[in-house]
């Protein structure tokens, strides 16, 4: 995918202000930690993940999206009315139906003509529905377009939690699900528009690389997800590897070039094998599984937004925003900011 015509006018986060610490969740795992042999600090350790959020009950995925749109469009200075399409591309649905755009676009009281669709790709949904977005921009269909990921992780840690307390859980069952106990919760809105003089950061292209052969290493439900953690991270990096190697072909990247990438997050042994497989120099990826865990699919443009507000990113950066997703997929873009 090369654009030619697409800018990104905003982008914004919203976090719960409810933190969990991983202390806190190991403490309520402390007899199955004792009937396995152990010790406390076992998770924290091995994902480096020290804390998450989560929403107060009953706040919704398309709650959460809503509030990172709003901030968005206020920031963005794009009038509501001039939005032709709204993509919601969170894991989490508050129903199966209707849609989670069609109650961020009711919520936001979007225009009848704004087009309103759910993307769902797993943690790489926003990067897919950038893309839809920007297909459409740049077809002169629409002027404007806002994608959204509104994601909670409150059920689905509480009832893996309580499935990890009962007294018959053995190793192989609590490895099993031990990533579900990286997710946190969080949302993230952008707005992207077609370019016009203003500087704003332009959205250079991307590649998607599918290896489908794998789409049973991460399976969810709303209460459950189990995981080969060993298997994912390792054909996950592989397919990173193959990603990034035509990206750069295609879109003539330099990696030299490449001032921060905004990457996908699991926990640290996904952040390092990544890093160290596309060799990116530690400086240049901001970590924000340690505090926030992994936060699906509004977890790439998070941590570009906190990058953004850290002055990591400035003027004239090329930016890599890159994702592993189950099924498996891999995602990567390119703004030159």
């Amino acid at each position: 995918m090369r654009y030619q015509h697409v800018a990104i006018a905003g982008l914004a986060t919203a976090l719960p202000e409810a933190v969990v610490t991983t202390e806190s969740i190991e403490r309520m795992l402390a007899r199955s930690y004792e009937r396995l042999g152990l010790g406390q600090g076992f998770l924290e350790g091995l994902t480096g993940i020290r804390a998450r959020r989560f929403w107060e009950e009953g706040v919704g995925p398309s709650d959460a999206a809503t509030l990172a749109a709003r901030e968005v469009l206020a920031r963005s200075g794009v009038a509501p009315e001039q939005i032709g399409v709204l993509v919601s591309t969170s894991v989490c649905k508050d129903f199966l139906e209707p849609s989670v755009a069609s109650l961020v676009h009711g919520n936001l009281g979007l225009s009848p003509t704004c087009w309103n669709f759910d993307v769902g790709n797993a943690c790489l949904g926003f990067l897919s529905g950038m893309a839809m977005v920007a297909n459409m921009i740049e077809l002169g269909q629409i002027h404007a377009g806002l994608v959204v990921a509104g994601e909670g992780s409150r059920d689905v840690t509480r009832s893996t939690v309580q499935e990890l307390m009962r007294p018959g859980i053995d190793f192989a069952r609590l490895k099993d699900n031990l990533a579900t106990l990286t997710l946190g919760s969080g949302a993230s809105a952008m707005v992207l528009v077609r370019a016009d003089d203003r500087p704003l950061p332009r959205l250079r292209g991307g590649t998607i690389l599918a290896a489908t052969e794998f789409n049973r290493l991460c399976v969810g439900t709303a209460t459950k997800m189990t995981t080969d953690a060993a298997r994912l991270l390792q054909e996950g990096v592989r397919l990173a590897e193959r990603t990034w190697t035509t990206m750069c072909q295609e879109l003539d990247v330099d990696p030299a070039t490449v001032a921060e990438f905004a990457l996908h997050q699991v926990g640290k042994a996904n952040h390092d094998a990544v890093t160290g497989a596309l060799r990116i120099p530690a400086e240049r990826a901001l970590r924000i599984y340690p505090e926030l865990g992994n936060v699906g699919a509004a977890g790439v443009p998070l941590a570009l937004e906190q990058s953004v507000a850290q002055q990591r990113v400035r003027h004239g950066d090329t930016v890599a925003m890159m994702g592993i997703g189950s099924g498996l997929n891999c995602a990567m873009m390119v703004v030159d900011w």
